[in-house]
């Protein structure tokens, strides 16, 4: 069951003033339906989850598979993400999630399903050596069905990513690196802790493109003290680059995390207010529209075509702090801590941690969600899905939204208007204000 409500609140910084024009108050960050609301699995709901396993897969719909490596170098001041910074366990959590990846492969389900892209996420996976990744990504490719044409991504830390590793990952047939890079300003670079400077981030992301992997790149705005100014200088670096995607991501600060710490006791300064962070936003969708990057996904820019396609059907991945999981009507997440998780595994069990099941009103409801990651939803094929149109599954919200042009209907498909596109976490709460009719 989903709980619609965040486990852990996120601290912000919002102006008291009512802006003219606004459709909300303030602006959100996250969707509904993630991780953080869903609830720890009962014995019935595990035993339906394993019961779903053993059936047939019966789409050839877009599929992921996704292993998770949560060890980084050093954590940043900003993350709020279950990290590791011990490297004394990696063999022992390997050898783990490999198991845990071979009792999902063991399964009908994924038997029966072709992947088309393998992406190992994390943490920061490149603090791996050589031969960890290389046994990593063959025992995926020798477990799973990969489509002959299937792209492998894999997120990287700059301060792990030497020449060196890139090319052993060009080698690999490793097609893209997903670079946290976050700002290439150094004196923000400080405060978030990173430990590298943005003209050594700036070579790296050359010799990964150098190689010829694709370059895609993790940027925060609206950081403590920052002008627009000087993310526009950001954002100048990022076209220079000629990266093939950026994901441009709002500061969110967590009252747990060290950035929030700090601020909250006046040694830094607050970010800035909602006004400010949507000029960013608006700013960067200016700048980078005219360079020839496509706002798509969650919050990324891309000029290639293949982050423009409808969003995976099906995510089938696990690792300690892993949270994309879906298969099916189910979405899961896996346990957090890396020695609890190695336990879990080593019991022969799926080592998940929370679980929803989606009942007929919440897969309306995620069906909906396409709007916020920028992909129409068609309304004949939500009628075969579901017997009814978009608008009469939900009326007010519908109503709401067309009533204040944040979503139109064109070529029979429901999508996001430019103005509706900075506001498109909220639009997808919409969808969870009313019951489905």
């Amino acid at each position: 069951m989903f709980r619609l409500n965040f486990l852990s609140k996120v601290q912000r910084t919002v102006s008291g003033e009512k802006h003219n024009g606004w459709p909300y108050p303030k602006i959100e960050h996250w969707p509904p339906m993630t991780y953080r609301n869903r609830a720890s699995p009962t014995k019935e709901e595990l035993s339906s989850f394993n019961a779903f396993l053993k059936t047939e897969n019966q789409t050839q719909d877009y599929k992921e598979l996704q292993p998770w490596i949560p060890f980084c170098d050093g954590r940043c001041t900003f993350c709020y993400f279950p990290v590791s910074c011990e490297k004394n366990n990696i063999d022992a959590y390997l050898t783990a999630m490999k198991k845990a990846l071979s009792l999902y492969a063991g399964t009908k389900y994924v038997k029966s399903c072709t992947f088309n892209e393998l992406y190992v996420g994390g943490g920061s996976p490149t603090v791996l050596s050589n031969e960890q990744i290389a046994d990593m990504l063959q025992h995926c490719r020798r477990n799973f069905n990969l489509s002959r044409d299937h792209s492998t991504k894999f997120t990287a830390c700059t301060t792990s990513l030497f020449d060196e590793k890139i090319s052993f990952l060009a080698s690999l047939r490793v097609n893209q690196l997903d670079i946290g890079v976050q700002t290439f300003n150094d004196s923000f670079r400080k405060i978030l802790k990173l430990q590298d400077s943005g003209s050594e981030a700036k070579a790296k992301v050359k010799a990964a493109r150098k190689c010829g992997l694709r370059a895609s790149i993790d940027m925060l705005y609206n950081l403590p003290g920052q002008s627009i100014k000087q993310w526009e200088e950001d954002l100048k670096t990022v076209l220079e680059l000629e990266v093939e995607s950026v994901d441009c991501y709002p500061l969110d600060l967590y009252p747990e995390t060290t950035l929030a710490k700090q601020i909250a006791a006046g040694e830094l300064p607050p970010a800035n207010d909602d006004a400010t962070e949507l000029e960013m936003y608006l700013q960067t969708s200016r700048i980078l529209g005219k360079n020839g990057y496509t706002p798509t996904c969650h919050n990324r820019f891309s000029r290639i075509d293949e982050d423009l396609m409808d969003p995976s059907s099906a995510v089938v991945g696990t690792g300690a702090g892993f949270f994309m999981g879906h298969v099916g009507r189910f979405l899961y997440s896996d346990i957090e801590n890396i020695q609890e998780y190695i336990s879990a595994v080593g019991s022969g069990a799926f080592p998940i941690a929370r679980l929803a099941t989606l009942t007929p009103d919440a897969e309306m409801q995620n069906a909906m969600m396409r709007i916020y990651v920028r992909v129409p939803v068609n309304r004949d094929n939500f009628k075969t899905k579901f017997g009814k149109y978009p608008e009469e599954a939900f009326p007010e919200a519908m109503n709401r939204l067309q009533r204040k042009q944040l979503v139109e209907i064109r070529d029979n498909q429901i999508q996001l208007t430019e103005k509706g596109d900075p506001w498109r976490f909220n639009i997808a709460w919409e969808f969870f204000r009313e019951t489905t009719q």
